[in-house]
Parts: C-alpha cells; structure tokens; sequence
C-alpha cells in the first residue's frame, strides 16, 4: 500500500516540525498474532503528555472504557463493557498486577509517564493473553530505550490547589547494555472549593422565619496526597537472539481519603488516610530465532496497605478503623511460539501465582485477622492461528485454570477475520468465547462476611465488528465499529444481611451488550501545519436478569450501578512549527446509583456531564538543550460534576509544566 511518512525533528531528534517526504510503498501482510483481535492501542505520544495524568486519566478520555473515579489520587477503577471492575484484567510487563484481595487494580496509582504502551482488549479479545477478564483486559507495557548515549528528562509541574509533580528520567545505552530509572513526586493539599448541593443553609429573619436558603461553599476535605514512584530497568542484548531485562519499580503513597459532601465532621478532629508501600519486579528472558520465539518471566509483587480512621480529641487518639493488609505475590510464566510455516502458527504457554495475603484490623471494634492465607492460582493455555487464504484468518484458543485446588472450567474462544477491500484494509472479524473470573481472596475468606462456598462467574460473548485503514497523500483514516452481546451467571455481589454485616453471594445474572467505535487519523492542512485527532463511542446497556432477592427487589431488567449507557470522547491536538496546541472533550450519561434506577429523589443517580481540558505548549531549542512550556486548562467550561455520589469533583483549574531534554 502507499503511505506518506510523516517525520517529527528537532536539530537531529525532534524540531517539533512536520515535513513530508516521498511516497514509499509499504507491503505488511495482518499479524497471525491478531486474527480477529478488538484492540485499542494508545501509544507514548499519549501516555506521556501531561506529567499529573495516572493511567486511569489516559483510559477515560482515550478508550471507549468508563473509569469510575473519586477523584485525583483517589480510588479510580475502570470498567469494560458495563462490567465491574474486578472483570477487568489488568497485566504489566506480562505478570498480572490485579490485587489477589480484592481482585482490581487502582488505576490512579499508575502514573502515565511510567508506562510506554497501553493495549486494551475487549471482551472475548481478552483471552489471547489472560483468564478472568470478563469484561476485558488492559496491558501495560515498558520499552528498551533505543537512543545510544546519555540522555536526561526533568519535568516541573505546577498546578492549582498546592499542586506539584516533579519526573526525572535518565537513560544510557551503549553497545548491549541500556539501563533507564525514572522518578516521579507528586504532592497536593487538593483543598478545592465546590457548591455543596447535597446541604442547605436557612437564612432566618429576626423572628425566626425562613426567608431564603442557599447551598454552602465547602472545601474538600482531607483529599491530601504525596505519592513518590521509581522504576528501574536494564537490559541486555547477549547476542544470537538472546535478550536479558529487569523491571522494579517502587511506590510509596500517602493519601487522605476525602470526606463525603454530606460529612458534617471537622477534618482537624478526625483523619481519615491511606499509607501504601508496594514493590513490583520482573525479570525476563526472550530467545528470538528464525521461526520460534522462547520466553520466560519471573516476578515478585510486595504490597502494604493501612487505612486509619481516627478521632484526635483532647491530646488522646481514638482508633474507629485500623486496618493493615500485606499480600506476596511469587510469579513465573514460559510461552513458546512456533511459526510453522508462513500462515500457520502455533502458541504454548504457562504461568503460575503464588498469592499469600495477611489481613488485619486492630481496631477496638475488631478482634483478630481477617485471614492469613496463601493460594496458588495456575493457567496453561493452546493457541492455534491459521491462514487459509490470504484474505481469510482464523485462530483458536483454549486455556486451563486451576486455583488451589479448584479447577475451572475449560475456557475457549475461537476468532476469525476477514479482509473485505484490501486498498482500505477493510476488514470484517468475529469471535465467542468463553470466560470464568474466580472469586477474590476478600469475596471468599473477609471476616465477617466472606463466603468460601462461592462459584466462579461464568461469562459467554459475541463480538463481531469490521475496521478500516485508508491511507492517502495527505491524509490518513482510520476506525472500527464493534457489536458485542455478554451474559454473565453467578455475577458475585455484596449484600446486606439481617446479622448487620455484608457477605457476597452469586445472585446475579447480568447481560451487558451494545456498541463500541472509534475513529481517527491524522492530515496535513498546510506546511508545517499538522492535524491528529479521534473519537471514541461506546453504548453499553448492562442489565440485571437475575431472579429476585426478595419480594422488594425491584431490580429485575435495570441498568447496573454506575454504569452509563452513552459515554463519549473527542482528543484533537494541532501542531505548527514548534507550537502545540490540544483539546479533550468527554461526555457520560446519567448513571444510577440503586439497583431499583429509581430517580424520585435527588440521591437515585448522578447527572450526565460535558469535561473539556485544553492545553497550548511552545518547544525551545538552545545548542544540545531541548525545553518546552506548557500550559492546561482543566474543566474549562468551570462544570459541577461528581462521578461517585457525594464526591464532588473540582471545578476549573490551571498547571504549568517545564520541560528539560539533554
């Protein structure tokens, strides 16, 4: 096919300036890999532009996915497809990093610049690296660095309510050898001023009457966080094929938990915080030869957790909540991919998890642990892809699950695409699988509550959606558009029993389906003067069709908690010469907050909302020094929104950012 190659410099590496060269023919056949693959992709051009962004901001306003967020640096889980957070499987560097506790992944604690490539795969997509991603899966990938020499990075942010975040990256290659360590520090008192709408004031007159009321202007409360992330990496390149590389990476985190807007506390009598201290390290080894690949990974996950809630009266703490979790996590994985000829190729692999989690409260209101137990969780799977024709590919894969000493199920999924007209790679692709997610250690052994006789839930989808790529002199298009249908059996959901705790019970039948579609590209409107923009759109109904609880159960064929139906996204980013100029729009519909959608009060869901963020950076070259400037506008049209109910969200804020390149 014929694609215009689009080159950024500045002096020999980056000059911030588009030009356009001559056309070249570009012959690449569909990676076997990615027969009938739903795959987002978002690339470092994304991940790294804007140092104060966590993955969890990139996946909201990038993907089709709904990332259900208290806040910055709070609790931030993404969800695929109208699915709970825990059917989202989430992998970094090939080792699973969900939390064998709880079964999710807070993606406020990822920092963006960390991260080089983020994959998403949707629904039956899922399987081809991971089980137990019902609703999908999010990979997440650091890279060898390429470039020979020294080279430091040095990020200064500065944003509104006490707002610093500070990256530091050096990278040295030469020869066989790279190393790479980046530092980020961010600190906030996050106080934001926001319109209290869940209270009200009475304005009385002097004989007491009521003459008006008014919602109050508060401030967040405790929202203070300080969060320090470092990441080294080092690589080496043995020869013959032979490729050695280390991953560590350590975070320390300290964050307070905001209070509710219908919290009537003084944040100087109570705190209300989180410590957590968390180690995640890989070490692999990669055998790349002419038709076979081997690969081996071993990894070691440490993570602390505390949450304190106390009070601080008259010189004397009061502990109401004291709680401390520790959870080691041993992982070693092999794959072996065989390509048996040109259109035919044949994959093995293996991993296994040894997860040991220690759960405590020592509270006066608690006695004991929750638990103290260890569990191995071990997955084998087979995958065959096959190309019969040049237009026609197809692949099939079945994997195996053991947990303790629990098998699951066989799960299997077959694909298939098809290229419909090659001069635009149009082409049409299919897939149904089969999926289980094994409960969590909390959904089986919390204290009080857990309910060890719990069932694996068990998924069942169809995906069929076509993709297109057209590439022209000046321009490229390209898009997908997606249909899926999921049924999930045995959904796992916490309930309030009538002994005054909460215990999980398989009570759930959930059917989620609808539509997924992004668009994109990128096109030269004048010299130097280069466009990039995409869309994405996704209609997700998530329905309960489960029987009644209770004869007060009024949630038969409603839509699932915080779930929206219609959620939306624009990005548009425009350079010329050394200017940048970017906007990101957002839209959520309404969202429930009860499993009844009942809307007759103010508290039954959470309204629908517009976000746009704008930023303008101007780069700098100064003889071997590369700096730029840079400006965001968050929530520019100042927006009252909240995402979780009570939680208010801020209103518009301002950063700047300095970067430095040697």
């Amino acid at each position: 096919m014929t694609a215009t190659m689009l080159v950024l410099c500045a002096n020999a590496q980056e000059r911030h300036r588009a030009i356009q060269l001559d056309d070249v023919q570009v012959v690449a056949a569909r990676r076997l890999k990615d027969v009938g693959i739903e795959k987002t992709t978002i690339d470092t051009l994304i991940l790294h532009d804007n140092i104060s962004l966590s993955v969890a901001d990139i996946l909201s306003k990038n993907s089709t996915l709904f990332v259900k967020s208290y806040g910055r640096a709070t609790e931030a889980t993404a969800e695929f497809r109208g699915t709970s957070p825990s059917h989202t499987q989430v992998t970094w560097n090939g080792m699973k990093i969900n939390s064998p506790m709880l079964g999710t992944l807070d993606f406020s604690t990822i920092p963006a610049y960390f991260i080089d490539e983020t994959n998403l795969y949707h629904g039956a997509s899922s399987i081809s690296i991971t089980g137990g991603g019902l609703g999908g899966a999010v990979e997440m990938i650091t890279k060898p660095i390429t470039s020979e020499g020294l080279h430091a990075q040095y990020v200064q942010g500065i944003g509104s309510f006490d707002t610093y975040d500070q990256f530091l990256r050096l990278t040295y290659k030469r020869e066989r050898w790279s190393a790479s360590t980046r530092i980020v520090y961010s600190t906030s008192d996050n106080r934001y001023t926001y319109t209290n709408y869940d209270k009200k004031v009475d304005v009385r007159d002097e004989q007491g009457n009521i003459i008006e009321s008014y919602h109050p202007e508060e401030k967040n409360k405790s929202g203070y966080f300080d969060d320090v992330h470092a990441l080294q990496e080092v690589h080496y390149n043995a020869g013959n094929g032979n490729r050695l590389g280390l991953n560590v990476w350590y975070t320390h985190s300290k964050r307070g938990l905001p209070f509710l807007s219908v919290d009537y506390k003084d944040d100087s009598d109570f705190k209300n915080e989180q410590n957590n201290d968390a180690l995640r390290s890989v070490l692999s080894w990669q055998s790349i030869h002419e038709g076979w690949t081997l690969s081996t990974k071993a990894g070691y996950i440490y993570n602390q957790m505390a949450y304190d809630y106390f009070t601080t009266r008259q010189n004397a703490t009061n502990n109401i909540t004291k709680s401390n979790s520790y959870t080691n996590t041993a992982f070693l994985s092999a794959s072996h991919d065989w390509n048996i000829s040109e259109n035919l190729m044949l994959t093995s692999g293996f991993s296994t998890y040894y997860n040991h989690v220690k759960s405590s409260d020592k509270s006066p209101f608690h006695i004991g642990d929750n638990f103290n137990l260890g569990r191995w969780d071990t997955d084998v799977n087979l995958q065959l892809r096959w190309r019969p024709i040049n237009a026609l590919s197809l692949s099939g894969i079945i994997r195996e699950e053991v947990h303790g000493n629990d098998w699951v199920a066989p799960i299997p999924a077959a694909f298939a695409d098809i290229i419909i007209y090659k001069p635009w790679n149009l082409v049409l692709k299919a897939s149904i699988a089969q999926n289980y997610r094994y409960p969590s250690m909390d959904d089986l052994y919390f204290q009080p509550g857990g309910n060890p006789n719990l069932n694996p839930e068990k998924g069942f989808t169809y995906d069929m959606g076509i993709e297109f790529a057209i590439k022209q002199k000046r321009y490229t298009l390209k898009g997908n558009v997606s249909a899926f249908d999921s049924h999930i059996k045995d959904w796992i959901l916490w309930t309030p029993n009538p002994k005054g705790f909460w215990e999980p019970s398989n009570v759930k039948k959930v059917h989620n389906y609808g539509i997924e579609a992004t668009i994109g590209g990128e096109a030269m409107m004048a010299k130097d003067l280069k466009l990039t923009a995409q869309a994405n759109y996704a209609y997700t109904p998530s329905k309960n069709i489960g029987e009644d609880m209770n004869s007060n159960d009024a949630s038969y064929g409603k839509q699932l908690c915080y779930v929206p139906k219609h959620s939306s996204n624009l990005n548009a980013r425009l350079q010329w010469r050394s200017w940048t100029m970017g906007c990101q729009w957002c839209y959520y519909s309404e969202r429930f907050t009860t499993t009844s959608n009942e809307v007759s009060y103010i508290t039954g869901e959470l309204k629908p909302y517009y976000m746009t963020d704008c930023s303008l950076e101007k780069a700098f070259t100064l003889s071997k020094l590369n700096a730029s400037v840079k400006g965001v506008v968050n929530n520019v049209f100042n927006s009252e929104y909240v995402t979780v109910l009570s939680h208010p969200m801020p209103r518009r804020n301002y950063e700047i950012y300095l970067t430095i390149k040697l």
